[in-house]
């Protein structure tokens, strides 16, 4: 059956519809609504674009739907409502143990470690000073670890959030989020001679940046990454674009700078106009300070093995101590599937753990 499709201005559609029922009668006229699903992350960008109330007049700005967006996990598999997401999964928030881990959200990251931790302060009378941060927002880069930062200072500070298996981790990369905008000269599709492309003008910048900075390709390829992470531009098929944007996600190792990542963009094409959304400082700990040498020798002593050392892509709250120059120790027990289902840690590694801290303290008191 034939269709035929025509633009109607919406002031005039019931008129229309009553001049049709007129012709061919009142069921020669139907009115058809088509429904579709959405995924976690679409549907909160839809409900952000429509979201209107006294404190947001004119709605939410893409950004930070964006941003809402991207704190929905992505799993090969395993698709995330918006319920879970706010309220968790209830099975998935169950405490199960066996043997050998316990399982439930936050396991290894970082309940376990918490736990250890509060157990050592309740079987132990210690001299050393020491204070504990238990944080609830360092997943979405809060400020509470930062903030108690501004009071605190120590000779040492340990984050249990990173590596496995007893890595010991150097070095954090850190974070730039970048927007560039270009403005040029608009033109005819069919006379692109006569202006200049927008978005082709960034795509010439970051294809230079990772010219220079080329992805890595895997996770031991420890490098800075550079992410094209949006660009938009344009407002026809037919016309050549005189505006874009482009934002970029940075992970920088200690070898870049902010300052130098800005120069090399201005060097590329001194026209593009650069803002920084985000900045977050790059973690890194001397392992040749005496506590960290110190604290290597005693897990060492504990797990009758070398431990490893390494570098990694991910950050922690361990940046606000590396701030501040403190020595800091990064070192997560045993575990894995963090942030997602059958997430779990090891019972012995825990134990481990707690013995690792133990023999530490009384040694560092004792010396």
């Amino acid at each position: 059956m034939p269709d035929i499709d025509m633009d109607l201005a919406p002031s005039k559609r019931e008129l229309i519809f009553e001049k049709i029922r007129e012709e061919r009668g009142p069921l020669g006229c139907v009115q058809v609504c088509t429904f579709s699903t959405e995924s976690t992350k679409s549907a909160i960008l839809s409900a952000f674009k429509g979201y209107r109330s006294r404190e947001y007049p004119e709605g939410i700005d893409n950004d930070t739907a964006q941003y809402f967006a991207s704190l929905v996990p992505v799993e090969r598999g395993f698709v995330w409502s918006v319920h879970d997401v706010v309220y968790g999964d209830d099975e998935t928030m169950k405490y199960k143990e066996d043997e050998t881990n316990i399982y439930g959200r936050g396991a290894i990251d970082m309940k376990g470690q918490v736990a250890v931790i509060l157990s050592l302060i309740k079987n132990n009378t210690f001299n050393t000073k020491y204070a504990v941060f238990i944080t609830s927002d360092e997943e979405i880069d809060g400020n509470c670890c930062k903030e108690l930062m501004k009071i605190y200072n120590s000779k040492l500070a340990i984050v249990p959030d990173g590596g496995n298996n007893f890595e010991l981790i150097e070095e954090e990369k850190g974070l730039i989020q970048l927007k560039l905008t270009a403005n040029t000269i608009s033109a005819h599709a069919s006379t692109p001679f006569d202006g200049e492309n927008a978005i082709l003008k960034l795509l010439n910048v970051y294809n230079k940046l990772i010219k220079k900075y080329s992805l890595p390709v895997s996770e031991e390829d420890y490098k800075t990454s550079i992410n094209l992470s949006k660009i938009n531009g344009g407002d026809s098929i037919n016309k050549v674009p005189d505006n874009a944007t482009m934002y970029l996600d940075i992970r920088y190792t200690s070898d870049v700078t902010l300052e130098g990542i800005l120069s090399l963009i201005n060097k590329i094409d001194s026209n593009i106009d650069v803002s920084v959304v985000t900045e977050g400082i790059l973690f890194k700990t001397d392992i040749n300070n005496k506590l960290i040498k110190k604290y290597i020798q005693t897990c060492e002593e504990v797990l009758n093995r070398k431990i490893v050392v390494k570098k990694v892509t991910s950050t922690s709250d361990g940046i606000y101590f590396s701030e501040k120059n403190i020595p800091t120790i990064i070192m997560n027990p045993s575990g894995g599937n963090a942030h997602s289902q059958n997430e779990y840690v090891n019972i012995d590694s825990l134990k481990k753990l707690y013995e690792i801290y133990e023999k530490f303290i009384k040694k560092e008191e004792i010396i």
